[in-house]
């Protein structure tokens, strides 16, 4: 993310709801089933009401990171909970890393933008 998704906002996983649920604890799989991490949250662009990235939490065994990845077809696996995207686990590492506490969160005023905002598409 740079100065230009100045507006981007986050969402942690546990306040996202789907038809197939609520997407916290969910896991990231490649096409070949690797894990990849956990659905951290997503990050938003409230005035074109989408859904920008994925934010991946790859746990170490010292520490973990997060990724963003960039919106792709997903495919939600509601009986064991997880999310399978066309990205293997090797390429995690070409992905930009990001704290999620730095992004800011979505907010009842960034709800208010997406509900009435005019050039929301």
């Amino acid at each position: 993310m740079d100065a230009m998704d100045a507006d981007l906002r986050y969402i942690h996983a546990d306040h996202v709801d789907t038809p197939a649920g609520r997407l916290d604890h969910a896991v990231l799989v490649s096409p070949t089933n690797a894990r990849l991490g956990t659905l951290e949250g997503i990050v938003i662009d409230p005035i074109r009401r989408q859904v920008r990235y994925y934010v991946v939490e790859s746990r170490g065994w010292l520490f973990s990171r997060h990724y963003l990845l960039p919106l792709m077809p997903a495919r939600l696996d509601r009986d064991s909970n997880t999310v399978k995207v066309d990205v293997e686990a090797d390429d995690l590492d070409r992905l930009d890393e990001v704290e999620p506490q730095a992004i800011p969160r979505f907010s009842d005023d960034d709800l208010l933008t997406a509900m009435f905002h005019s050039t929301a598409s």
